[in-house]
């Protein structure tokens, strides 16, 4: 897995198709010391590398077991509520297609405890190296 692991457990695996795992900010991470000062928030492109990290569990339950993957493309990437310290995020990823060594994603990471939970939502691509 990456350096960072932003995956805490999976709370559904569907073969094939998608996966929806989680993760809680504890408050202690080295990067929210200064992302910002006086109001910590995650990172967008660490927000990102969660949703990612899902998808390589997907793949990894498909027949890619082992293999490393590449960002290729990140499409209609938005962000949404800013992810602070104690948030847990629901990270859901579901696999469209599959073409050659690339596989292409939608997904979207919302906040648990919020009314208005939605944190990111994109189309990325990501290819077997």
């Amino acid at each position: 897995m990456a350096a960072f692991c932003f995956i805490d457990g999976v709370l559904e695996l569907k073969k094939n198709e998608s996966v929806t795992a989680f993760y809680a900010l504890k408050g202690t991470e080295e990067f929210l010391e200064d992302h910002f000062k006086g109001f910590p928030i995650m990172p967008g492109v660490l927000v990102f590398e969660a949703l990612k990290q899902a998808a390589v569990l997907l793949l990894a339950d498909l027949e890619a077991k082992g293999r490393a993957f590449r960002l290729v493309e990140a499409d209609d990437l938005k962000f949404g509520r800013f992810v602070k310290p104690e948030n847990r995020l629901n990270i859901f990823a579901r696999l469209l297609k599959k073409e050659g060594s690339r596989y292409f994603f939608e997904g979207r990471v919302d906040l648990a405890a919020e009314t208005v939970r939605k944190a990111l939502t994109a189309h990325f691509t990501l290819e077997g190296v």
